[in-house]
């Protein structure tokens, strides 16, 4: 497995989403983990208690409403020495409290 990364997920002038896993003649897998952004922060809306995303490529100083950001991670699962699952990752942090929100995988032995 070769890692390695930073470029934009969605392509320059609406070209659609880069590969983020390519697996060679060999069975080397490439991955290209970098995710752009890394950090959203949550808003909350108006005391609702509902929650949205803003994409955010500034210092994490949080501004008063904010309540939160959802941080990206490429995580790789190895099984007996083999790739067995490679997944983009968004976590919740909320003060003190991590969430698991989203999992979307990329690559699966056996698929």
């Amino acid at each position: 497995m070769v890692v390695f990364g930073h470029m934009h997920k969605e392509l320059a002038y609406r070209n659609g989403l880069r590969k983020m896993i390519v697996v060679g003649p060999d069975n080397t897998i490439y991955l290209n983990g970098a995710i752009v952004p890394r950090v959203k922060r949550l808003i909350d809306e108006q005391d609702t208690g509902d929650r949205s995303f803003m994409n955010i490529e500034t210092p994490l100083s949080a501004p008063p409403e904010s309540s939160g950001t959802m941080r990206a991670f490429t995580t790789v699962e190895i099984l007996d020495g083999r790739v067995d699952k490679i997944a983009e990752t968004w976590v919740s942090v909320v003060g003190d409290k991590t969430t698991l929100k989203e999992e979307h995988v990329l690559f699966k032995s056996g698929n």
